[in-house]
């Protein structure tokens, strides 16, 4: 785990260290000293502990929001989880339509001209056109797309057909798989040799099975991939990874997985040769929202058991399969290495989106939920991507694991801490230079005057924008306050070696060691800027070259001894994709061939924190998210009223659905009321 100074330390530090002497009193709460020593906001899980009661305890870690009046809103979602982590940091929740606030945070896919008001201190939880993963169709055919390009490498999901543009084609797959079956002399697959799912629904809507044309319906868009009926089984249940995904940015490619995530188990024993169809779904899906409904499902109400029930961690998944003599370790790096690769395989609409709709670098962050299938010869298999995957906290671990996950997340999105005051002195600036920026490219920029104290504060505060330039006046020249793509670039470096020292639970899968070298080749060609080489450069061999004064680190070790094989890079690359996707060839560390194991094995040596318990004995865990005291829930009186009104609406429809079952009772025939009596 990367360190992460804990907040005692930063309300306790001497006051020299962190602020000048004139400025002592911007941080001064309720006559107590308090400190900032960082420029951005620091998040923890332990917030949450105390922000349910009056104690003093939760003033350290509400204190700077609420002195620096920091804000949020959330747009088409209802997450209590992130209200939750906001609140129990000072956070004040706006209305929707507050454009200054800090944080947005959306369930659903944002507008591009939302997207370009973004000012440089404010962060979104979405990329332009993310949704070319995170739809069904739309991921299945970009990554079908780059296998087209690049070969075998891009081998990990079923064969598949999108309706209604694909039924000729699915049509001659239904016949082939069925004269192949037979010819082989078995029988079709129950409950079917395809998979049928909505391209843009979720927690398992919509799925059924196919066997024929007949079986589907003429309405869609629907996906239809083969079904894989090899899975591997868990105690005989077939299951699925939640792996969660943070992406910093897209040009240049910056990933973690987090290391901690989830396994969801069929509630019933898996079984392809079950007659009864009213107990398919609970056979064949593990969606946790189908599965919950099942009359064989238990619940993992254990405050320290991660594999109790049907929804296990997924450190006490792998180390299950450690246990019956596999490599989980080498699975882990197969799934780091799919999802890498499905990043890659939208980079490139993703990042032109992105030139044309960002303005400011470092501005977006996103959370993805990849849902991974793993066979029985250990290979995963990509299922979707969740767009805004489900915070809901209904059992100790989903608390556990979600809270740590979401402080995590927002520390990597690294936001800054801005006063109210000074952001409403700049705001009007900046918006006048973007909109003079985007009426013309040269102009005799005019200069508007500044506040003195927020220009002082700025100078010294980093918000993304060029610093001489707000030392005492902001100019709105488009070459002065909205950075060039060689400033982007230097803003984005900057970011990423910051978010190394804040990224908690979550591990740097690109770039890393080793990395560019092995994926370069089946990367898109994004332009001449090179920015994903340049980052490599700048973030992993300038730091490796430090590190190896007077003695190399194991990483500078691999990355040398791969420099210097005798293979050609394009075959290393070829090599090491071949090792990715053949598990029954490669099927542990051992297996693999020395030139790859060179390259992998720093990268298999930090898989071992996947493996990792996640509770400890003795500790107690909340069941739940707390209810957050009424003096804590900071709201703008807009907001407040959008919540009273939301409230009276939920009180009448819940009366309207009441009085209409209440209506719908069948009558209860004279006699029988007389003998209740």
């Amino acid at each position: 785990m990367a360190p992460i100074r804990p907040v005692e330390e930063l309300a306790s530090c001497p006051q020299s260290q962190a602020v000048e002497e004139n400025d002592v009193g911007d941080y001064l709460v309720s006559r107590t000293k308090k400190v900032r020593n960082s420029d951005y906001m620091l998040f923890s899980s332990d917030a949450l502990t105390h922000i349910s009661c009056d104690s003093k305890a939760s003033e350290k870690y509400t204190w700077l929001g609420e002195r620096l009046r920091l804000t949020f809103k959330m747009m088409r979602s209802d997450s209590r989880l992130i209200r939750t982590m906001c609140h129990s940091h000072g956070f004040m929740q706006c209305s929707n339509k507050n454009p200054t606030v800090n944080i947005i945070w959306m369930g659903a896919p944002v507008k591009s001209i939302k997207m370009r008001e973004l000012m440089p201190w404010q962060r979104l939880n979405q990329f332009p056109r993310s949704t070319e993963i995170t739809k069904k169709d739309r991921l299945y055919e970009n990554i079908a797309r780059s296998k087209s390009i690049f070969g075998e490498a891009f081998d990990f999901i079923p064969e598949f057909y999108v309706t209604p543009r694909e039924n000729k084609n699915m049509e001659l797959a239904f016949e082939r798989v069925t004269r192949e079956i037979k010819e082989a002399g078995g029988e079709l697959c129950f409950p079917g040799e395809f998979i049928v799912k909505p391209t843009n629904s979720r927690q398992g809507k919509g799925i059924f099975f196919a066997n024929s044309m007949v079986d589907i319906p003429a309405e869609g868009p629907l996906l239809v991939s083969r079904y894989l009926k090899d899975p591997y089984l868990v105690n005989n249940h077939k299951f699925d990874l939640r792996i969660y995904v943070a992406v910093t940015s897209f040009y240049p490619l910056v990933c973690y997985v987090y290391s901690e995530g989830l396994a969801r188990l069929a509630s019933q024993p898996y079984d392809t040769s079950a007659s009864s169809s009213e107990s398919n779904e609970f056979v064949h899906l593990t969606n946790y929202s189908i599965n919950k409904n099942s009359t064989s499902f238990v619940r993992n109400e254990s405050m320290s058991s991660e594999d109790l029930g049907h929804k296990w961690t997924l450190g006490a998944l792998l180390r299950y399969v450690e246990n019956e003599g596999k490599d989980a370790k080498l699975l882990m790096l197969r799934i780091e290495d799919l999802i890498v690769k499905s990043l890659l395989s939208i980079q490139n609409s993703v990042a032109t989106a992105s030139r044309t709709t960002l303005r400011f670098a470092s501005t977006n962050f996103e959370l993805f939920g990849f849902d991974v299938l793993v066979d029985q010869a250990l290979k995963p298999w990509l299922l979707e991507v969740n767009l805004s995957p489900s915070l809901a906290c209904d059992a100790p671990l989903d608390s556990l694991l979600k809270t740590r996950l979401i402080a995590d997340l927002l520390n990597l999105a690294c936001i800054p801490l801005l006063d109210k005051k000074i952001i409403d002195s700049v705001t009007p600036a900046l918006k006048k230079s973007m909109n003079s920026a985007q009426d013309t490219e040269s102009s005799d920029p005019d200069e508007v005057e500044l506040d003195p104290q927020c220009a002082k504060t700025l100078k010294r505060r980093p918000v993304g924008l060029k610093r001489s330039v707000l030392n005492k006046k902001i100019v709105s020249g488009a070459a002065s306050i909205i950075p060039n793509n060689e400033k982007k670039f230097e803003q984005i470096v900057r970011k990423v070696e910051l978010e190394e020292g804040r990224r908690g639970d979550f591990i740097r899968v690109f770039p890393r060691n080793g990395s560019f070298g092995m994926y370069s080749p089946v990367m898109e060609d994004l332009g001449s800027d090179d920015y994903d080489e340049r980052l490599f450069d700048e973030v992993i061999l300038k730091k490796n070259t430090k590190n190896s004064s007077g003695h190399v680190s194991p990483s500078t070790s691999s990355a040398s001894s791969s420099t210097s094989s005798s293979m050609h890079i394009e075959d290393l690359s070829d090599l090491f994709h071949d090792v990715m996707m053949q598990c029954n060839k490669y099927p542990t560390l051992a297996d693999v061939p020395i030139e790859i194991r060179e390259i992998i094995s720093p990268w298999y040596e930090e898989a071992s924190e996947y493996t990792k318990k996640i509770t400890q004995e003795g500790e107690t865990y909340a069941c739940k998210l707390p209810v957050i005291r009424s003096t804590a829930r900071l709201r703008t009186k807009s907001c407040a009223e959008f919540y009273e009104v939301r409230k009276v609406q939920m009180a009448k429809k819940k009366e309207a659905e009441a009085a209409a079952a209440k209506e719908n009772e069948p009558a209860v025939p004279h006699s029988i009321a007389a003998k209740r009596v």
